[in-house]
């Protein structure tokens, strides 16, 4: 597929197959109010490459919590063609290169952090579980305000469909109110399991659909999914600049929701994590009925209604699963904790009695499945479709 490069500008134009743009006001109704500036988003994922003209002067010094030995500004993408890369420019891309893709949020900083330990082999490599929870802790420390996750595996039965380490280190970004984001799963329309991080309490699991607004057809259908944003047709943009025609997946919708949440927060600086949330879910655009579905939750995002509190006022007890089912599973975990550290506890314990049941992990050797071979924006062959406005 032949396609024409774009000279890098001062402030980017979106490609015509961006449809998003149109779609959500990006130009007219978005941008006069917030490019993202002074906000910084964490890409956790396979690394980000840095020297691609479409990340010029973008992408910050980050790191590398799988075993790569890279500061983030590296894509270890082994097996693929640059998921990380294409993330980041989803979110901040400046235009220019080959591709003049353009970002949603243009003046936001991407925070690079390389946490796929499938991209990792030898001794050095880091269980998949704890390098993403690290991966989010290093994110948050260094001033990210948004974490954007966009793969995801099968997910751990115990407790809330999440493992530990990941549900504790997406407690300590809310703790310091942090927005954590994440693909809801590419397959849907096959086995259609549960895929973590995305259903990990505290996360904002994003569906994906198509431009005329229906589901994309692999998004995943669960409870956990609570916004959608665009999953198909447009390009995908790899490590080495190459341009990849009719990419798909929900990869891209959480980059996109990502983008939004940064977005907001620029417009709106002291607005809390947890307003910035409630209100990509009020404002929603309803695709499914009975609201929230299974594919998309409470609908399509409209950031621009997202991001005016003074236009489009958002009632306080508006609904807010995401948060709502966070502080379910902490007071949850609270109970726990003080059953187990009980007199009648201790006494068991120490008559050698089993031990209480705590909150853990899978046991035994985790085989994390992230990176390409899970949520990808993927090549594939469907043709745009037309857009519809959100």
């Amino acid at each position: 597929m032949a396609l024409t490069a774009h000279p890098a500008l001062a402030e980017p134009r979106p490609r015509k197959d961006e449809w998003w743009f149109p779609a959500w006001g990006i130009e007219n109704d978005v941008w006069p109010l917030s490019k993202g500036a002074g906000v910084t988003v964490g890409v956790l994922d396979s690394g980000v490459n840095p020297h691609l003209p479409e990340l010029s002067g973008v992408v910050l010094k980050g790191a590398d919590t799988a075993g790569g030995k890279s500061d983030g500004r590296k894509d270890l993408d082994a097996k693929g063609h640059g998921h990380g890369t294409t993330m980041a420019i989803m979110i901040a891309g400046q235009g220019g290169g080959s591709s003049g893709f353009a970002g949603i949020a243009p003046e936001a900083k991407i925070l690079p952090v390389h946490v796929l330990s499938i991209d990792v082999v030898g001794p050095d490599r880091v269980d998949g579980y704890k390098a993403i929870a690290d991966g989010i802790r290093f994110a948050v420390d260094k001033g990210a305000k948004v974490l954007n996750l966009s793969f995801g595996a099968g997910a751990p039965g115990t407790p809330d469909q999440c493992s530990r380490e990941v549900r504790d280190a997406v407690a300590y970004a809310i703790q310091h109110d942090v927005v954590t984001v994440a693909a809801a799963g590419d397959t849907g329309n096959t086995n259609n399991f549960p895929e973590a991080p995305a259903s990990c309490p505290g996360v904002l699991a994003v569906g994906g659909v198509n431009a005329d607004l229906r589901p994309w057809e692999g998004t995943q259908r669960q409870p956990y999914v609570s916004i959608a944003a665009p999953a198909s047709g447009s390009v995908a943009v790899g490590k080495t600049g190459t341009i990849y025609s009719d990419a798909q997946g929900t990869s891209a919708s959480a980059a996109l929701v990502s983008g939004a949440v940064a977005l907001v927060r620029s417009h709106n600086p002291s607005m809390s994590g947890r307003t910035v949330v409630q209100r990509l879910i009020a404002t929603a655009l309803p695709i499914n009925k009975p609201v929230p579905d299974k594919a998309t939750g409470y609908g399509a995002i409209r950031i621009n209604r997202a991001m005016d509190p003074a236009k489009y006022p958002v009632p306080a007890g508006a609904a807010n699963p995401v948060y709502a089912r966070f502080d379910q599973s902490q007071r949850a975990a609270q109970k726990v904790s003080a059953a187990s550290s009980s007199p009648a506890a201790e006494s068991h314990r120490s008559s050698g009695g089993p031990s209480p049941v705590v909150f853990a992990g899978i046991a035994g050797g985790v085989v994390l499945l992230v990176g390409v071979g899970a949520f990808v924006w993927l090549r594939g062959r469907r043709r745009p479709r037309q857009s519809a406005s959100v």
